[in-house]
């Protein structure tokens, strides 16, 4: 990967009586002797002690809005504080109406610095409101919730029932946008078109393959044919 950037895939469960599953990416950003990890996953023992091995986890941050589900067992296990982007909530599955499980300790936006030196918060004003982290090293790395994907192929960590399902939705694509996400929220184009004014050269999105070197390229024709259909 990138120096002091770890990677981790794990597995999503969608409920339902159907056994789809598929996978979900965290990033976990080394600064000193603090871990910041962004877009949860929860992991195993084993993978909590590579984890631990790493530093000392102190922050979580989502970006996701349909994410954060693995958020409060990181701030139960380390008392970490949780950061999530201003106007998104807790709730659970897609229930915007639902009661909040958890209560975010601070609100992230363009004007807020996060956790992490030399990084900086590139908020899309869909409904619910999405982020991506820009971290200013490495030529650029971009980390992405929901919005920027890159499923190239169904991984070992897709059933049976979700490999055809989500061809069929238009999720395995490289270098694409969230379908299910762009349709659901309606993110305004001007905000997604702003992503390509953004200096990034990596992409380690929630959903597919991390994107290493000549990230915005792939992502730009994607980005540059919306509404043109």
């Amino acid at each position: 990967m990138l120096p002091d950037i770890f990677f981790v895939t794990g597995t999503m469960r969608m409920p339902g009586r159907l056994p789809v599953t598929f996978s979900r990416n965290m990033t976990v950003v080394r600064e000193g002797e603090r871990l910041v990890v962004i877009n949860s996953v929860r992991l195993d023992d084993a993978g909590l002690r590579k984890l631990d091995g790493l530093g000392k986890v102190t922050d979580v941050v989502r970006l996701a809005a349909f994410h954060g589900m693995d958020d409060p067992f990181y701030k139960e296990r380390y008392r970490a504080k949780v950061w999530t982007v201003k106007g998104q909530r807790y709730v659970s599955g897609f229930d915007a109406s639902a009661e909040a499980y958890l209560t975010a300790d601070a609100e992230l936006d363009a004007t807020t610095p996060p956790p992490l030196a030399k990084s900086r918060l590139y908020a899309i004003s869909s409904s619910p409101p999405e982020g991506l982290l820009l971290l200013e090293r490495e030529g650029g790395v971009l980390v992405a919730g929901d919005c920027l994907q890159n499923w190239q192929a169904p991984d070992q960590f897709f059933s049976l029932v979700a490999r055809p399902m989500m061809r069929m939705m238009g999720f395995i694509k490289p270098h694409n946008i969230g379908p299910a996400w762009l349709k659901r929220t309606r993110p305004p184009e001007a905000d997604l078109r702003g992503i390509l004014d953004l200096p990034f050269d990596h992409v380690l999105p929630a959903h597919g393959d991390p994107v290493i070197g000549r990230a915005k390229a792939g992502y730009r024709p994607r980005i540059e044919a919306l509404g043109s259909s």
